[in-house]
């Protein structure tokens, strides 16, 4: 059965390795040396790359599933969702797990591919050439760094896929670390900076944000004196401060008119209507807009608003994160409107026990479709600010800290018709307060866009266990009796994903016994 599905993983692998192999007669793709002798060529084959990125099995949709899913912050309009991964009983055959694997490494062996090339050949513009080599490195180091992070220990490829090389057996996490550093380290050394890159196209600042996540993820909840990481950290996140800034209304972030790479953007997911990525239809409820087209399929945990809401009961970004009354648009023609959680406190309610996630919900409710020209934000810079404060907390205490969130606070208080009094800037915390205190500004900030997993899990099982799955399961308002209402399980194997299925059954390197513990 392997030998079989070894036949079918390796012609997947050699067809997106663009240029890597030529056949006799009518060759599929153009040869290597065509499509790396002009910058159009290469940037074609980058383009590819970026395909990737943006294709469902990534992050146009199942990224979102699996890491949204399994955060602990989100719950499902989907029955079936309920009872596998949002209770993390995810299993190793799982779809959402066994697609990002996949949407992973065709993006790996698509950069690959260019990075190979272009090792190889010379383009008219070297300029133009180490940008695109940067661009490929960027994209190869956020994948793995994904991988390594969902996954654990991964099989490592870093050159273009042969029938010899497809099979590799799982890399040490160390191992897969040091290889996204390494493409980092190279990326912010090759790319443009922020004012010549091209729109929509990580610049060199974006692969210094990076390397500061990496360095934060690998400090976990050690302190500054026991690891060197945060310090890394600083060095690398100061290198973006200031490049950027902080768009004056946080509620433009959200509308398809104002949210594409804007001055906050660091590096974004592009998307059009022709290529839609899956926001309005998977955070749109399936009787949402006219067209009754999309499936609303994730949407945000009751605590997220009541933590939120307790912290901050003026904030203007709680209206601009969490939609509680919606328009439904019934099957024969009719509109109901729908009051959700927290004006309505019954459980057991698809459309009205939890609120819906107001970042992605399609603005025109009277469009038929789920297409949108809105991208996926995969970094800003309020992001970065955050990190620095809680990089700076860690090294020095609060005192320095505070510029940084204060920054992020004074735009949330202006994001309203009336500016807010809320949230106050924040003084005079001790060290651990505010350790304590920023891993939930993430998720004031952030929610929704696609950090949730990591932040809840760099600090350790224990941090997750008592500020996810703990709070979850006290918090008053679910009756767990109920369907929709899902109780998380306290079991240290959900800081993983399985490895999926198709790889322990194709991959004659990787065997049952190397399977994460618990699954």
């Amino acid at each position: 059965m392997k030998a079989k599905n070894n036949i079918i993983y390796i012609l997947a692998f050699l067809l997106v390795g663009l240029g890597s192999c030529e056949m006799e007669e009518k060759p599929l793709f153009p040869a290597a040396d065509n499509l790396y002798s002009t910058v159009d060529g290469a940037h074609t084959v980058l383009n590819g790359c970026y395909a990737g990125m943006a294709d469902f099995s990534y992050y146009g949709a199942d990224f979102m599933h699996l890491t949204y899913f399994t955060s602990g912050l989100f719950t499902s309009n989907k029955d079936a969702n309920l009872a596998d991964i949002v209770a993390f009983q995810q299993t190793p055959s799982l779809n959402y797990v066994e697609n990002f694997w996949k949407g992973c490494y065709r993006v790996i062996a698509r950069t690959n591919d260019v990075i190979d090339n272009l090792n190889k050949y010379s383009l008219p513009d070297e300029d133009e050439q180490n940008n695109i080599l940067g661009q490929a490195y960027f994209l190869r180091g956020l994948t793995y760094f994904n991988l390594v992070r969902v996954y654990g220990d991964a099989p490592l490829l870093t050159n273009t896929v042969t029938v010899e090389t497809l099979n590799q057996s799982r890399a040490t996490k160390s191992v897969v670390y040091d290889q996204v550093i390494a493409d980092l380290e190279l990326a912010a050394k090759l790319l443009k900076d922020e004012n010549t890159q091209a729109s929509g196209r990580p610049a060199s600042p974006a692969a210094h944000m990076l390397l500061a996540k990496v360095y934060m993820t690998l400090a976990g909840n050690q302190t500054a004196d026991e690891t060197t990481y945060w310090k890394k950290a600083y060095d690398e996140a100061i290198e973006v401060y200031g490049k950027y800034s902080l768009v004056p209304d946080y509620r433009t972030l959200w509308y398809e008119a104002s949210s594409n790479n804007t001055g906050e953007s660091i590096f974004e997911i592009q998307g059009n209507v022709e290529n839609t990525l899956r926001l309005y239809q998977l955070f749109t409820p399936s009787n949402g807009n006219a067209g009754r087209s999309v499936w609303g399929r994730i949407k945000p945990n009751v605590e997220c608003y009541d933590l939120h809401a307790a912290a901050y009961p003026a904030d203007p970004r709680l209206e601009a994160t969490f939609l509680t009354e919606w328009t439904k648009y019934l099957a024969s023609g009719k509109q109901s409107v729908m009051k959700t959680y927290p004006a309505f406190k019954k459980r057991n309610n698809k459309d009205k026990s939890y609120p819906w996630l107001n970042k992605y919900y399609i603005k025109d409710h009277t469009q038929l479709n789920y297409n949108t020209n809105m991208n996926f934000v995969v970094f800003r810079y309020a992001d970065l600010l955050l990190m620095l404060a809680e990089i700076e907390n860690e090294l020095n205490g609060p005192a320095n800290a505070y510029q940084y969130v204060n920054e992020v606070l004074a735009r949330a208080r202006q994001s309203a018709e009336v500016a807010s009094n809320d949230p106050a800037d924040w003084s005079g915390m001790t060290q651990e307060e505010f350790r304590e205190a920023i891993m939930f500004e993430y998720r004031y900030e952030l929610l929704g866009e696609g950090h949730e997993w990591f932040n809840n899990r760099r600090r350790g099982y224990d941090y997750f266990k008592k500020n996810v799955i703990d709070i979850h399961n006290n918090t008053p308002a679910y009756d767990f009796s109920k369907q929709r209402d899902v109780l998380l399980p306290d079991d240290a194997r959900n800081m993983l994903m399985p490895v999926p299925q198709s790889e322990l059954t194709a991959n004659p390197n990787i065997n049952a016994e190397d399977q994460n513990s618990g699954y």
